[in-house]
């Protein structure tokens, strides 16, 4: 599923929910002072201008085995690793030079085709 992230409109508190696709704008309740919480779609945004990612990255396709973390971090030191061996990204360009180097090339997504409107 899904997270979304919420902000409080009385506190300003912010946090992030896992939630199901339809429930997704839902409100819920502030932890901080109990009030109602409403989703910050601008928060839920990956990146911003400038290639730079609004929050980092943690790739769990491009994962590793813990047994090659040192061999990783020899080839790759400006690519940290989080705690369950998968590498953390802050940027595009960042991101697409990690996968020149190891030799993934990134698919097209597929999108469907729109048919014809019957009325």
């Amino acid at each position: 599923m899904p997270v979304y992230s919420f902000r409080c409109s009385n506190c300003g508190h912010t946090d992030e929910r896992i939630r199901a696709m339809k429930n997704c704008d839902k409100p819920c309740v502030c932890t901080e002072c109990r009030h109602t919480m409403s989703r910050d779609i601008a928060a839920d945004t990956p990146f911003v201008s400038g290639g730079q990612y609004r929050r980092a990255i943690h790739s769990d396709s491009l994962a590793i085995s813990p047994t090659q973390r040192a061999e990783h971090e020899r080839l790759f030191p400006n690519i940290k690793l989080d705690s369950e061996c998968r590498p953390v990204f802050d940027n595009f360009r960042e991101h697409d030079a990690y996968l020149k180097k190891t030799g993934f090339r990134k698919e097209r997504q597929k999108t469907k085709r729109k048919g014809k409107i019957i009325a």
